[in-house]
C-alpha cells in the first residue's frame, strides 16, 4: 500500500486558530464522528478551514456529548481528531438554561496595549483610544480600556450572554461599565485617560456557582473550580480566544465556534446511525415542518440579517414598587415557558430542511438591565421595549426575550415573541400571566399595556 500523502495547509486559510466543534448523543457516536471528519479532511487538502468551522457551527444539531479541537493548520487538526476522545467528552454536558449558564465576565484591569490579536471585528479598537486622548492624558490606560472592551464585545458577539460583567481595578471597571452600557465607550476612554474612576456597577450579582471568564493578561489566583484550567481570554494571545470558545462549547454552551470568520457550507460526514435494539427509545424528535407563514418570515430575516427584532410582538408593563428578586424572575419566566410550548419552540435545520422543535424544558432567561435611579415609568418602559426588540438568534435558539429594569418608584417588564410563533399566544396575555406568577396574591398590578403589533 502506498504511503498516505502528507496533509497540506488549507487553501485561503491563514495561520490563525480554528475551532472544529463536534457533538453527538453518546461517546461511541462522538468517536466515530471525529474519525470520519479526520478522514474527510485528510483527503481534501485544498479545503478551507473557515468553511469547515462554519459548517460544523451552523449546519449541525447540538447534542449533549461535546468535543472540540483547536489548531492553526489542517495537519494539526487532523492529528487531534484522530487522538482518543477525552473521557469527559463522552459524558453529557449540562444543558444550561439559556446561553449564559451563570457566566460572569471579569475584566481584570491588567495592562493591555496594542490591538486585539486576530479577533475579527476588533481592528478599529485601538483607534478609539487614540481619538479619546487627542487633548492629552494617559494613552496607555485608554488603550487598555479599549482593548478590554473590544475583547469582551467580541465574546458577546459569539452568542455568549453573561449574567454579569465586572471589572477589577480602575481600568477593568471602566471597560466593564462600557460593556454593560453604563457609560458610552468614548466617555469611558476619556475617563481612563484622565485618571477618573468608573461609576458603581449596576448589574445584578451573579450566582455563587458562576463560571468566571477572565478577560485580560492577569493570571487568575489558583485553578478554576474542580481543578480545571481557568477560563481566560488574553487579548494579546492569538490562540487564547479559540481555546476559550472551544472550552465553553464543551461545557454545553452553544457559542459561535466560527470565531466570527466568514465561510460557506460544505458537505461533511454526518452522525453515525446505529440500529436500535428492541425497546430502545427513538432518537431525539426533529420536530415538525415549518408552516408557509413561518417559512416566509424566517427566510426573510435570515437573508436580511438583523431584521428579526422588527418582526416581534412586544408587550410592556410598568409596575409600581420594587423589582422582584432575580431568582424569582428566573423561576417565574421558566414556569411561563413550561406552560406555553410556543415559548419553547426553536427553528433548526435538519437534513437540509427547516423544522420547528419544541424543547423539553425552558431555555431562555430574563435579562436584567442596570437599574436607572432617575427614570420615569415611561422611560423604563421604553428602555425594556428596546432591549426586548433586539434581533433573535434564529437558529436553534429561543425566540422569546424577557427584559426587566428597575427605577426609583417603578420597575418595567417587556416580553417579546417572534411574530411567527404568536398564533397561539398573545404577548400581552403572557405578560399578565408572568406578573401573576411573580405575585399570585396581587389583585391587579398597576400597569399600562403598551403592546406593539408586528
Amino acid at each position: 500500500m502506498a504511503p498516505a500523502a502528507p496533509v497540506e495547509s488549507a487553501r485561503r486559510s491563514p495561520s490563525v486558530p480554528r475551532v472544529l466543534a463536534l457533538s453527538a448523543r453518546d461517546a461511541r457516536s462522538l468517536t466515530v464522528l471525529c474519525d470520519r471528519l479526520a478522514d474527510r479532511l485528510a483527503k481534501a487538502r485544498d479545503i478551507d478551514l473557515d468553511d469547515v468551522a462554519l459548517t460544523l457551527d451552523r449546519g449541525r444539531e447540538r447534542f449533549p456529548c461535546r468535543h472540540a479541537v483547536v489548531g492553526e493548520d489542517l495537519a494539526e487538526l487532523v492529528r487531534q481528531l484522530r487522538e482518543p476522545v477525552p473521557p469527559e467528552a463522552g459524558a453529557a454536558a449540562p444543558r444550561p438554561e439559556g446561553t449564559a449558564a451563570g457566566v460572569v465576565l471579569l475584566l481584570d484591569g491588567s495592562a493591555v496595549d496594542g490591538p486585539v490579536a486576530d479577533l475579527p471585528g476588533t481592528a478599529e479598537v485601538p483607534r478609539l483610544a487614540e481619538d479619546a486622548v487627542r487633548h492629552g492624558g494617559n494613552v496607555a490606560a485608554a488603550r487598555s480600556v479599549a482593548v478590554l472592551y473590544g475583547a469582551a464585545r467580541w465574546l458577546l458577539d459569539r452568542r455568549l450572554t453573561p449574567v454579569a460583567v465586572r471589572g477589577e481595578d480602575r481600568t477593568g471597571a471602566l471597560a466593564a461599565a462600557a460593556v454593560r452600557g453604563d457609560l458610552p465607550v468614548a466617555e469611558a476612554l476619556r475617563a481612563a485617560a484622565a485618571g477618573l474612576a468608573a461609576p458603581p456597577a449596576g448589574d445584578a450579582p451573579g450566582p455563587r456557582d458562576a463560571v468566571v471568564v477572565r478577560i485580560g493578561r492577569g493570571v487568575p489566583d489558583g485553578p478554576a473550580p474542580g481543578g480545571q484550567e481557568p477560563l481566560v481570554l488574553d487579548p494579546a494571545d492569538g490562540t487564547s480566544a479559540a481555546r476559550l470558545v472551544a472550552r465553553l462549547w464543551c461545557r454545553g454552551l452553544d457559542v459561535d465556534t466560527t470565531l466570527g470568520r466568514p465561510g460557506r457550507r460544505l458537505r461533511l460526514p454526518g452522525h453515525p446511525m446505529w440500529r436500535r435494539t428492541p425497546g430502545e427509545c427513538r432518537a431525539q424528535d426533529t420536530g415538525r415542518p415549518l408552516t408557509p407563514y413561518e417559512q416566509r418570515w424566517l427566510f426573510y430575516d435570515l437573508v436580511r440579517q438583523g431584521t428579526s427584532g422588527d418582526h416581534a410582538e412586544v408587550s410592556v408593563r410598568s409596575v409600581r414598587g420594587a423589582v422582584p428578586e432575580a431568582a424569582a424572575l428566573a423561576v417565574a419566566f421558566a414556569e411561563l415557558q413550561r406552560r406555553h410550548p410556543a415559548l419553547r419552540t426553536v427553528f433548526g435545520e435538519h437534513g437540509g430542511r427547516w423544522r420547528a422543535t419544541v424543547l423539553t424544558g425552558p431555555q431562555a432567561g430574563p435579562d436584567l438591565l442596570p437599574a436607572d435611579p432617575s427614570a420615569t415609568p415611561e422611560r423604563l418602559a421604553e428602555a425594556v421595549r428596546t432591549a426586548a426588540a433586539r434581533p433573535f438568534v434564529l437558529r436553534d435558539a429561543p425566540l422569546v426575550h424577557c427584559c426587566v429594569q428597575e427605577g426609583p418608584t417603578h420597575w418595567a417588564l417587556a416580553l417579546a415573541v417572534y411574530e411567527p410563533l404568536t398564533a397561539s399566544v398573545t404577548p400581552s396575555d403572557l405578560t399578565a400571566e408572568l406578573l401573576t406568577l411573580l405575585n399570585p396574591t396581587a389583585p391587579s398590578p398597576e400597569a399600562a399595556s403598551l403592546t406593539r403589533p408586528a
